[in-house]
């Protein structure tokens, strides 16, 4: 079967996806439409100047007698924001500052999360992972050890610094139950293979933090450098504290403490008004667009205009589907793809009427539009592509949401400019009405 038979299909089968995707079901009392398939949800995720979220103030202090360096505090302040995007969160507001009594600060605000605690151990822990000898103590899992290990009750064999960087992975133990596996570096495994040989069938504590997080029993010598932490069976509760251990551990410990101070409610710095503005000044841009395409190139606008809502549909589908934060910035993105998508589009019209004006018949015509259009509009969106890569890669967190989505709409606009379209016009010119050629407003 060629593409040309698969392409009709694959479209309207992806128009159909994207849009019981979209589909809003409190808004139209779709309730009994499921808002997830495959354990992937549907949702659209707003950021903190249309939604708000949640705020966190951390002060830091020294682990030690050292005063407190700006590397510190930058490095802490990258690491949290690497862990709370590790949990799925897009755009995080990680800052630093300094208070009027010289304390510094990092102010952590998180966009469209409900779970307090799991931000509050995230953000607050320092991540320091401790080898417990529990010297015939019987300690308990979330049993606070901080005292024990400053008296000399219990005693850290080594801490998380012996872990192999990128070695940390999420994991099944024995049974079933799922955890955190990783890797020791060569002294870390030798102490570990001594205690654990001369322990078996006693447990071994982890803590984290000055906290127990499992208390496993020693079945044999570990001695291979690969170990896994445990934290319960599959369950909802456990894959979320697995995640949370896994963040911890994969970006590192904080290199200072860090003490709450306050925790609140972030209100929407623009609001939802905001957003309805924004989103009718884009569908008026939208229709404006529509309108000029189908009064300058008839029957091709009128297609053009059909695939620009068929990309419309696919790039907020995808959006509700990887769970896209939408600020500002986003929906400006995600206008400005539109506007590209367009453009590519004239560039093809505009060559299928100089194929037409020398004196091809209206198939070949469109056929060398597209296919001499194509080099053109490749290195136009292959460059927008490398920018918004390059933004991605080294900008702030609002700049990477902007480059997200304008990444997501240029590919998207790639295959409704050229696949949509050009099937579209295939399918017409079938036709004997698709033939005529002042449909084209194009004379010869």
């Amino acid at each position: 079967m060629t593409w040309r038979r698969v392409a009709p299909w694959l479209i309207g089968a992806i128009a159909l996806v994207a849009i019981f995707i979209d589909l809003p079901r409190t808004t139209l009392g779709l309730s009994w439409l499921p808002d997830e398939v495959a354990g992937v949800e549907f949702r659209t995720v707003l950021g903190l100047d249309l939604e708000g979220g949640l705020r966190v103030t951390l002060e830091a202090e020294p682990q030690g007698d050292e005063p407190i360096t700006d590397e510190q505090v930058e490095l802490a302040r990258d690491i949290i924001e690497r862990r709370v995007a590790g949990i799925g969160v897009s755009e995080p507001q990680v800052r630093t500052e300094t208070a009027g009594d010289g304390s510094r600060r990092i102010v952590v605000e998180v966009p469209g999360v409900s779970d307090e605690g799991q931000v509050r151990d995230l953000v607050g822990s320092t991540g320091q992972l401790q080898f417990i000898d529990p010297m015939g103590q019987q300690l308990t899992r979330d049993q606070d050890i901080r005292t024990m290990l400053e008296d000399g009750t219990v005693r850290e064999l080594f801490n998380g610094s012996q872990i192999q960087q990128g070695s940390v992975t999420p994991d099944v133990g024995q049974g079933n139950e799922i955890g955190v596996s990783f890797t020791l570096l060569p002294e870390g495994n030798d102490i570990w293979c001594a205690f654990t040989s001369a322990n078996i069938g006693r447990p071994g504590p982890i803590a984290l933090d000055g906290r127990v997080i499992t208390t496993p029993e020693i079945g044999d010598a570990i001695c291979e450098g690969s170990t896994i932490i445990t934290v319960g069976p599959p369950a909802p509760e456990f894959e979320t504290e697995r995640t949370g251990l896994y963040n911890t551990l994969r970006f590192g410990a904080l290199p200072l403490s860090l003490t709450e101070i306050g925790f609140d409610n972030v209100d929407p710095t623009l609001g939802a008004g905001f957003l309805i503005q924004a989103l009718v000044a884009g569908a008026v841009g939208l229709l404006l667009v529509l309108l000029f395409m189908i009064a300058y190139y008839r029957l091709p606008g009128v297609l053009a205009a059909l695939a620009l809502v068929f990309y419309t549909l696919v790039v907020y589908a995808i959006f509700r589907l990887i769970h896209v934060t939408l600020t500002l910035a986003g929906v400006a993105a995600f206008i400005l793809s539109i506007g590209m998508a367009v453009d590519a589009n004239i560039l093809i019209f505009e060559r299928m009427k100089e194929e037409i004006r020398a004196g091809k018949t209206l198939g070949p015509a469109i056929e060398a539009g597209f296919n001499r259009a194509w080099s053109s509009i490749l290195d136009s969106n292959v460059s927008s592509l490398l920018v918004a890569g390059w933004l991605y890669w080294q900008g702030t967190t609002v700049v990477r949401g902007f480059a997200l989505v304008l990444i997501i709409g240029v590919l998207v606009s790639m295959f409704s400019a050229v696949t949509v379209t050009r099937t579209m016009l295939r399918y017409v010119t079938r036709t004997s009405w698709g033939r005529r050629l002042e449909l084209y407003h194009v004379e010869r």
